[in-house]
């Protein structure tokens, strides 16, 4: 259920509909750039994380607003993916994990990859769970051809930060942000 678009609005309003018990302490300057809950990008209606925030931003935002489709749009359900090899060199891992906002979204066997090459994979995971935030990709050892000075992006829909990888002792780690909807899971090695 929206909030309202007129009347009265509180910041127990702003609680019920991120999914809080009314009387939750709240920062209206968290909630907005989802510290309680990620802002659900296809809400017509939603909060920006610029600053002063204000109770009026919050005025039509729609927590549970479900997707009108795929495409730019953002949305839905995604169930490929692809990651290519742009290291100048081949890489190889036993499997790969990706993580969104703490939700693992993929799991699978990654195939050796020569320099150019991409690997399409099929996951599934929702709008709400990849719109923004941290994501992190696991090449689980042995992983040959990669070293701390390589790195993962994604780019699909807002480019994210760059994640350079290291060792965790059973994998090589890489975290990167993004400020916006990634609109499917295209993630490149450099």
């Amino acid at each position: 259920m929206a909030l309202s678009t007129t009347g009265p609005l509180s910041m127990g309003d702003i609680n019920v509909e991120l999914g809080r018990t009314r009387t939750t302490s709240i920062s209206l300057d968290a909630a907005e750039n989802g510290s309680y809950a990620t802002i659900n990008q296809n809400s017509p209606s939603r909060p920006s994380s610029s600053n002063p925030a204000s109770i009026s931003e919050w005025r039509g935002y729609n927590h549970t607003a479900a997707s009108s489709g795929g495409g730019s749009s953002g949305g839905g359900t995604v169930n490929t993916g692809v990651i290519w090899n742009d290291t100048g060199h081949t890489i190889s891992a036993t499997y790969m994990t990706i993580k969104a906002n703490g939700t693992t979204v993929a799991n699978i066997t990654l195939p050796t990859l020569a320099s150019g090459a991409s690997f399409n994979f099929s996951t599934s995971y929702t709008n709400l769970i990849f719109s923004n935030g941290t994501f992190i990709l696991d090449l689980y050892t042995p992983t040959t051809g990669l070293t701390s000075s390589n790195y993962f992006y994604m780019t699909a829909g807002y480019l994210s930060t760059n994640g350079y990888f290291s060792s965790t002792g059973s994998s090589l780690r890489a975290t990167v942000t993004s400020s916006g909807p990634q609109y499917s899971i295209i993630i490149h090695i450099k």
